[in-house]
C-alpha cells in the first residue's frame, strides 16, 4: 500500500487517481483520528477538475452535506450532472433524489424517474425500490404494477429493507402479482427481522 507522502508526491505532479486516493485517505482513512474533509474536497475537487468521475462524486457529496465545502445543493447537482453523465450509478440516483426532493432543482417528477431508471439499470439497488414505488404511483411515468413488483424484487433480492416490506405487501394483496401468502410471509419476515416495525406488526397481528 502507498504511503501518504507517496500520494502526496503524485498528486502533486497532476496524478488525479492519486489525488482522489488522497482525498479518500484524508476522509476515510481508520488511521487518522478524525477525517480532514477540507483536505478531501480540496483534493477532489482538483481530480475532477482533471476528469476523475468518482472524484466528481464525492465532490457533489461535499457540496450536498456541507463536508469540506459550504452546502451549496447547486455545486452538488453540477458535479452529480458530470459523474452521472459517465455512468456513475449513485451519481445517477442521487441527482435522481435531487430531481425529487426539488434540491438544487426544481422539482420534476419525470426527470426523477429517468434518473433512478438510469441508475437502476446501472446496478443501483436503493434505485431500484425508488424506481419501484415511481411505477406503483405513477410519479413521473404511468403506472405499472408488475413493473413495480419487478424492480421491488430487484431490490428486495438485494436486501433493501423497505423493497422487502413493499414486495410482501404486493404478495398479500395480491398487488401487480397474484396473491401468495407464503411469499407476502417471506418478504415480511424479512423486512421485520431488518427492523422494519410495519411488517412486524403485519405478521403479529
Amino acid at each position: 500500500m502507498e504511503t501518504t507522502a507517496f500520494l502526496q508526491k503524485l498528486a502533486k505532479l497532476g496524478d488525479s487517481d492519486a489525488q482522489f486516493r488522497l482525498g479518500y485517505r484524508f476522509a476515510f482513512s481508520r488511521a487518522r483520528v478524525r477525517s480532514n474533509w477540507v483536505g478531501a474536497a480540496n483534493w477532489w475537487e482538483r481530480a475532477a477538475g482533471a476528469g476523475h468521475i468518482r472524484a466528481s462524486f464525492y465532490l457533489a457529496t461535499c457540496y450536498d452535506w456541507g463536508r469540506g465545502r459550504p452546502r451549496e445543493p447547486k455545486k452538488a447537482v453540477k458535479w452529480y450532472r458530470i459523474a452521472a453523465a459517465a455512468g456513475h450509478s449513485m451519481a445517477q440516483y442521487n441527482i435522481g433524489m435531487c430531481y425529487r426532493d426539488g434540491h438544487g432543482v426544481r422539482k420534476n417528477a419525470v426527470a426523477a424517474f429517468n434518473h433512478f431508471y438510469e441508475a437502476a439499470c446501472n446496478g443501483s439497488d436503493e434505485a431500484a425500490l425508488d424506481l419501484g414505488y415511481c411505477y406503483h404511483e405513477g410519479h413521473g411515468t404511468h403506472i405499472d404494477r408488475a413493473l413495480s413488483v419487478y424492480w421491488y424484487t430487484v431490490a428486495a433480492e438485494a436486501g433493501i429493507t423497505s423493497a422487502q416490506y413493499n414486495l410482501g405487501l404486493c404478495y398479500l394483496n395480491g398487488d401487480g402479482v397474484r396473491k401468495n401468502g407464503g411469499r407476502a410471509d417471506r418478504w415480511l419476515r424479512l423486512a421485520s427481522r431488518r427492523g422494519h416495525i410495519e411488517a412486524r406488526d403485519l405478521l403479529v397481528r
